[in-house]
């Protein structure tokens, strides 16, 4: 019986993001509009989607190609960054909702996406503890 009511919490609250959810990060993101490419602020973030700040409203769907930055790593750090393709889920009052498009495995056949290669979820989760670290250093 309590799974049952779990499960309809779940179906019937606001909250049905997966994945922690980190807000307050050292985290920007570029993306190519046409014009040079400059860093916007990622609200929050979890493993699987993100809040970016940005002036930008796509419409629901958009595939968008994100380059996401650590602020606090160093210049030379070959781990600075990371490049993902998302899908646009929601447009807020200051941005957007972004969904992850990752690879299904490491090294699938599958890892071609409309935006060329898929970042896969291992690579992903390897970045965001990077970033969790940066974080931890700052407390």
């Amino acid at each position: 019986m309590k799974t049952v009511r779990n499960w309809l919490d779940w179906l019937f609250s606001q909250e049905r993001r997966g994945g922690k959810r980190r807000t307050s990060i050292p985290l920007v993101a570029y993306y190519w509009d046409g014009a040079e490419p400059v860093p916007h602020a990622v609200l929050n973030a979890s493993s699987t989607g993100m809040y970016l700040l940005t002036q930008q409203r796509w419409y629901p769907g958009t595939l968008v190609a994100m380059t996401l930055q650590r602020a606090k790593a160093a210049p030379t750090d070959p781990e600075r960054s990371i490049t993902v393709n998302a899908k646009v889920v929601r447009a807020g009052a200051d941005g957007v909702g972004l969904a992850y498009v990752l690879a299904p495995t490491s090294g699938s056949s599958d890892a071609y996406g409309p935006l060329g290669t898929l970042t896969d979820r291992k690579t992903l989760e390897k970045f965001l503890q990077r970033l969790d670290a940066d974080m931890e250093a700052t407390v």
